[in-house]
């Protein structure tokens, strides 16, 4: 020990020392490093020496000329390196029809990392300003950062990817907390404990800069503590009467064209061949390249193909036309047919109302139409968002409420009170992304749903992982991301409501402000018992 601190020391020194691109690149480095703390990686120390770095250098920047400016950038430079690291993926989708859209690709790889590293350089020019010398600045910093985040996540639509709880792999121990605080709180424990390193650089006892930590360590094992009596309630879970099959194609989206789109469907009916006792029958998202619900062919093949009284939910494209026949707008859905007597009935259907920028929908559509692109997707030119959340009731099937694609990444989206559906089913094409961090980082947020809502969750994704997801957010079957293959399962039932399911996000916020003013009023007291700078700080 006696040897580290030195070393840590001389560390620090050098790191107060950078200034200019040198600075920006570390924090540029430090932000995209972080990034190992979510999916599929999970390594919490690469988390917790980016953000200590980063409260560290908002203290530096406090001691600059023009402090809300140093801040402001400090904080956007490494968020900007944070948020390239942790959504370049996106970049894979502009590539799948490289010759018309690979242009485009400083789109996700420049705009989309450095538009939201400004909701955290907002961050760090409000921490700059507010937070005070003492170890109690973490609690504002978590305050802030936590503000900003909702904001992140709500603005435009909102975009929650890669929230700081979501570190805390799903299923685990530590997120069952989620059925509490959901993952905003969670993100408030994350913030708290890998950045309370950073108290330690600062005036004060050991003791008074120690509090941070230490209250992110009793969090942590309060968590854990938790989390381990509400799993051993999960050794036995209840089965429903209901049997679901899940058919997952592993087909590159390049090669989703409208051209193939009869040999497409004949490979999803041949995996889906084999009906006993099934109650449904489901497909991806997009599974099919073709507005099916306009497409008699199609339909044909489906009822000729699939026996009478058979269900299939899928994804597709649909319109929505006018009284002169033109399409008046365009959705992207999730539809449940009944084949009758050779003929397929529409039971139900849902519109996706969150939909992915540039992707299904163009923000810019003014700008981008001037440059020659409307949209990623080959079937519609655009996408309009439907009314909202619904839950279907399905004659023979529990109720159900739809999530499309990244829908699961927003937090209590579903209806709740007397609509609380009985099951989650999110359909995804993950084929848009290939084989990078995307995909799972999306399955490990959606299995939070499972846990904030205390529902069993069924994901059907192309080209991604497949499966059943138990209330507590364990992925319990599943299929391989890599492979075409059927999954056979057998519907759970939920839980009752969760309390983060009733009350929401009243929950995180009243806890992040105890939590802020416990550690504050800590730090105060025993900074001020110790005697106001009577210890050097370590590293100053």
């Amino acid at each position: 020990m006696t040897g580290v601190l030195p070393r840590l020391r001389r560390l620090r020194a050098g790191y107060r020392a950078l200034s200019g691109w040198r600075l920006f690149a570390v924090l540029f480095g430090l932000g995209a490093f972080g990034v190992l703390g979510h999916a599929p990686f999970f390594i919490w120390p690469a988390y917790a020496v980016a953000l200590t770095a980063l409260v560290l250098t908002l203290d530096d920047a406090k001691r600059r000329p023009k402090p809300l400016r140093s801040g402001f950038v400090r904080a956007w430079w490494f968020a900007s390196g944070q948020f390239l690291a942790g959504t370049g993926w996106v970049a894979n989708a502009f590539l799948v029809s490289a010759g018309d859209h690979a242009w485009l690709i400083w789109a996700p790889l420049i705009l989309l990392p450095a538009g939201l590293a400004l909701f955290w350089g907002l961050a760090g020019a409000v921490y700059v300003r507010r937070a005070p010398a003492h170890a109690g600045r973490i609690a504002v910093f978590i305050l802030i950062v936590m503000a900003v985040e909702y904001l992140r996540s709500t603005v435009l639509s909102g975009f929650p990817w890669n929230l700081p709880g979501h570190v805390f792999e799903a299923g685990g121990a530590i997120s069952q907390s989620a059925a509490l605080v959901g993952a905003y709180g969670l993100s408030v424990l994350a913030l708290c404990l890998f950045s309370a390193p950073a108290a330690f650089s600062g005036p004060g006892s050991r003791l008074s800069r120690s509090v941070p930590l230490i209250i992110g360590l009793v969090l942590i094992a309060a968590s854990w503590s938790f989390g381990q009596i509400r799993l051993s309630q999960a050794q036995t879970l209840v089965e429903s009467d209901y049997q679901l099959q899940l058919v997952s194609l592993n087909l590159p989206q390049e090669e989703k064209r409208y051209a193939a789109r009869h040999d497409i469907l004949d490979q999803y009916l041949a995996l889906s061949s084999d009906l006993t006792d099934v109650d449904a029958i489901i497909w991806p998202e997009g599974a099919i390249p073709a507005m099916l619900l306009e497409s008699p062919d199609l339909l044909a093949e489906i009822a000729d193909a699939l026996p009478s009284g058979t269900r299939l939910i899928t994804g597709t494209a649909r319109t929505d036309r006018g009284l002169n026949g033109r399409p008046r707008a365009y959705f992207n859905s999730l539809v449940s047919m009944k084949i009758d007597n050779n003929r397929p009935i529409l039971e139900a259907q849902y519109d996706k109302s969150r939909l992915v920028p540039f992707g299904e929908s163009n923000p810019f559509l003014s700008l981008t139409d001037w440059m020659g692109f409307e949209s990623l997707s080959e079937i519609a030119p655009y996408y309009s968002p439907g009314s909202g959340a619904q839950t279907l009731a399905l004659d023979g099937l529990p109720s159900m409420a739809p999530l499309i694609c990244y829908e699961a990444v927003y937090s209590r989206y579903s209806p709740r009170q007397s609509n609380r559906p009985d099951w989650l089913l999110n359909i995804s094409n993950d084929s848009w992304y290939g084989n990078s961090a995307g995909p799972q980082q999306l399955l490990n947020q959606t299995q939070y749903r499972a846990i904030e809502e205390g529902l069993p969750l069924v994901r059907v994704a192309a080209a991604g992982i497949s499966g059943q997801i138990d209330p507590y957010g364990r992925l319990i079957e599943s299929i391989p991301s890599s492979s075409t293959e059927v999954l056979l399962i057998t519907l759970l039932e939920g839980l009752g409501d969760t309390p983060y399911g009733v009350y929401g996000n009243a929950l995180w916020v009243i806890a992040s402000l105890v939590l802020a003013a416990v550690m504050h009023c800590l730090t105060v007291v025993s900074f001020t018992h110790s005697g106001r700078g009577a210890r050097p700080a370590e590293g100053r």
